[in-house]
């Protein structure tokens, strides 16, 4: 899992269209989930997706300014 988080966070510095249309997807999916928490570290992250912004997963525990950009899979299996 660790290598899809660094991947997601090279994602989320290096932007390319096909990885933000994705993300733009999942993090929409993830502001709506029980399980999306704000994360007092996160908060100083700025995103473009601001419905994520400083938000983790309360499942696996990972950004979801990574995670929706990885090449990982949503533990709750929504995306």
């Amino acid at each position: 899992m660790l290598n899809e988080i660094l991947s997601g966070w090279k994602n989320f510095i290096q932007k390319s269209e096909v990885t933000e249309n994705t993300a733009r997807k999942r993090a929409a999916l993830c502001a709506l989930c029980p399980h999306a928490a704000k994360g007092k570290l996160l908060i100083f992250i700025k995103d473009d997706l601001k419905e994520i912004q400083g938000s983790y997963c309360n499942v696996c525990k990972c950004p979801l300014s990574a995670k929706v950009r990885s090449n990982d899979i949503c533990p709750e299996n929504k995306w």
